[in-house]
């Protein structure tokens, strides 16, 4: 089949994509990726090493991600999260993605789309192509079994916080997406949590069934086919000089990155999490922008491979995203969760669930005090460690981009 993918947001909104489409490329598909980086980052690299092809829709922001941050942090609101990075990050590229979305669906079999992309949602529907969804996360996908926000009220109530949810998203989010399909005379979306975030076809929840299991109400074209990332791990990221050294030199250190939030306050990060390290007394690595040093029990690099350095840690202190969420549980590492914005409370509460991390903390209040508090009692905690290694076994047995490819094929291969 020839297969046109298209994606927005940073790293790990981008890299799933990247992996699933180079898993289609080996399965004997012709692939191209569409994609728009909010943080104006080139991924073609990806695609030559894959073999598949891309090409960037939208080439720069006016805002940078490191700018627009201290607004999304500073309110806790999920709703006005979201207004603001559409704001700046997706409708000033939107009808870049429209002409995107209209060239995959028009060289193509099928499309496959993040779940926020309504220019490719149009674009299936006006050239009559078969559209599958990945969902990074289950946040949007409806359910009676809980909320969308607040307390859970029973499956019969519910559905009104599900239909709340749904009107004011979408006036809040998609005014552009409703001018596209007015321009194009297709009608108004009459819900986004079963047209946008949801595909008849196929929902793929590239999520771990370890932390995310599925729904008894959902229908059989959504699934949960674990997380998205390349066979070969990070073949991609080269080991920060000196950092193996430094590992083997002491006992195993904990592990600290906010992942593409980094460069917001670096500086002040930066050195929050030196001091929290001191106070925990502990060997740690620091994941900083622009820094690769080492001193004392501190080694700081700006990236690393982390499915090969994890394994050799104690513990993960992170923001909640997705991919570093399953990284730190798939290496046996227990996590200490600093929550700033989007979806990172929700992975931080579902490790919590799952016995390997303890209460999150919040980007917002967080102190050095607080941070060294969490990491002493998660390095300390045997049964943190038990349970990271019991469902770190069982993750490594999943292969989430295998059973993507099967699942899309079983679905679309005629």
């Amino acid at each position: 089949m020839n297969i046109g993918i298209q994606t927005w947001g940073s790293d790990g909104d981008i890299l799933p994509f990247m992996a699933l489409a180079e898993g289609l490329q080996s399965a004997g598909h012709h692939t191209t990726v569409a994609y728009t980086s909010v943080d104006n980052k080139d991924y073609s690299a990806y695609s030559r090493r894959g073999g598949f092809q891309s090409f960037k829709a939208c080439g720069a922001f006016a805002t940078g991600m490191g700018d627009a941050m201290g607004d999304i942090v500073g309110t806790n609101d999920p709703m006005k999260q979201f207004v603001l990075v559409m704001k700046d990050f997706f409708d000033p590229a939107v009808e870049a993605m429209y002409e995107a979305s209209t060239r995959l669906c028009s060289d193509n079999d099928i499309v496959i789309g993040h779940m926020m992309n309504h220019t490719l949602l149009s674009a299936a529907e006006k050239f009559h192509r078969p559209r599958a969804v990945v969902a990074l996360a289950p946040l949007a996908i409806r359910t009676r079994q809980i909320p969308l926000f607040g307390p859970n009220l029973g499956p019969w109530l519910n559905p009104l916080t599900w239909m709340l949810g749904d009107y004011v998203g979408r006036k809040k989010l998609f005014a552009r997406a409703e001018a596209i399909r007015k321009r194009e005379g297709m009608r108004a979306l009459k819900s986004t949590q079963e047209q946008l975030y949801t595909s008849r076809e196929l929902t793929l929840i590239a999520s771990s069934p370890t932390l995310t299991p599925r729904r008894k109400d959902w229908g059989a074209h959504i699934q949960i086919c674990g997380d998205l990332r390349f066979s070969r791990d990070d073949l991609h990221i080269p080991m920060p000089p000196g950092l193996a050294e430094f590992i083997s030199a002491g006992e195993p250190p904990v592990y600290m990155t906010f992942g593409s939030l980094s460069p917001f306050e670096s500086e002040a990060l930066d050195h929050l999490m030196s001091e929290a390290a001191e106070k925990a007394q502990c060997r740690a690595i620091i994941q900083s922008p622009s820094r690769n040093e080492t001193g004392g029990n501190i080694f700081k690099c700006d990236r690393s491979p982390h499915a090969h350095v994890f394994p050799d840690c104690r513990a993960v202190v992170h923001h909640g995203g997705a991919g570093t969420t399953h990284s730190a549980l798939r290496a046996d590492c227990p996590s200490v969760v600093v929550e700033h914005a989007f979806d990172q409370l929700f992975w931080g509460q579902s490790l919590q669930k799952a016995g390997v991390a303890g209460p999150v903390l919040h980007r917002n209040t967080l102190t050095a005090g607080q941070l060294a508090d969490a990491i002493r009692r998660t390095m300390d905690s045997a049964g943190m460690r038990r349970s990271a290694t019991k469902l770190g076994q069982q993750m490594r047995t999943e292969n989430g981009v295998a059973k993507a490819v099967d699942l899309i094929e079983q679905r679309f291969a005629r």
